[in-house]
């Protein structure tokens, strides 16, 4: 016997799932694109993953909104 469905159409289960996440896009310099990769297929984790992995990190070990930012534009 198969599960209920959860929401009535694909659009409403697209809904449900932007109302539960946020996105965000985000341009990368090319180096620091090719390092991300790099990281991702050495720990097997998507380039999603990997990079909630780091914003967790950074919002966990750092006062963002007291200290501010601690790298500058180049």
């Amino acid at each position: 016997m198969a599960r209920p469905k959860t929401h009535a159409t694909p659009a409403d289960r697209l809904a449900a799932y932007r109302s539960r996440h946020a996105r965000i896009d985000v341009a990368l310099s090319k180096d620091l694109g090719e390092t991300l990769e790099s990281i991702s297929l050495k720990l097997s984790v998507s380039k999603n993953e990997l990079i909630e992995s780091m914003i967790r990190f950074a919002l966990t070990n750092h006062d963002w909104a007291r200290q501010g930012g601690v790298w500058g534009r180049k």
